[in-house]
């Protein structure tokens, strides 16, 4: 018997060295708690208790998500440096200006108008309108840009009427950029 112990242990610390660089062994190792503390196989269901648990010795990532309740809102920072200045823009409109062609008063069935910008600006809008507006059976038929510098306006009577009505139009003129 005498003879066997020591073949027996060196055959044991053999396969402890073998197997302990293995994952098999390395699985073994991670089973055995280490000295002075308890492994969750050891525990047994509801032996940890809130009252067993030292207050502030856990940490946010010891708790699934959600389970913390979120803080309050923290104070806003202080402002950060002001960026660079962007590039210069294009220019705005400028030298605005309104024309305003008014029409003949009368009961013409038909009638057509322009409003032209002065000399060296352009038209960028306009309108037409009928005067007086609650004029019965006349309306606008054509309220357009007729070129660069001139609005244009047409009306005419749904039915003939002897009443007086009269077409206005204005174009809205600026300088060129």
């Amino acid at each position: 018997m005498k003879q066997r112990l020591p073949i027996v242990l060196s055959a044991c610390a053999l396969g402890v060295a073998v197997l302990g660089s293995t994952p098999l062994g390395q699985a073994a190792r991670d089973l055995v708690p280490p000295r002075n503390s308890v492994g969750t196989l050891q525990l047994r269901s509801g032996a940890v208790t809130s009252a067993k648990v030292r207050n502030f010795s856990l940490l946010a990532v010891d708790f699934k998500k959600g389970q913390l309740p979120r803080g309050a809102q923290g104070a806003a920072g202080p402002a950060g440096p002001a960026g660079p200045a962007g590039p210069q823009g294009p220019a705005g409109v400028s030298g605005l200006q309104k024309v305003f062609e008014t029409g003949v008063i009368n009961s013409v069935a038909t009638r057509s108008l322009n409003a032209t910008c002065p000399a060296g600006k352009q038209a960028i809008g306009g309108g037409a309108a009928i005067v007086p507006a609650n004029q019965a059976d006349v309306a606008l038929t054509a309220s357009y840009l007729q070129n660069e510098t001139t609005w244009r306006g047409s009306a005419r009577e749904g039915d003939n009427t002897a009443a007086n009505w009269s077409l206005n139009v204005v174009v809205i003129c600026a300088n060129p950029s």
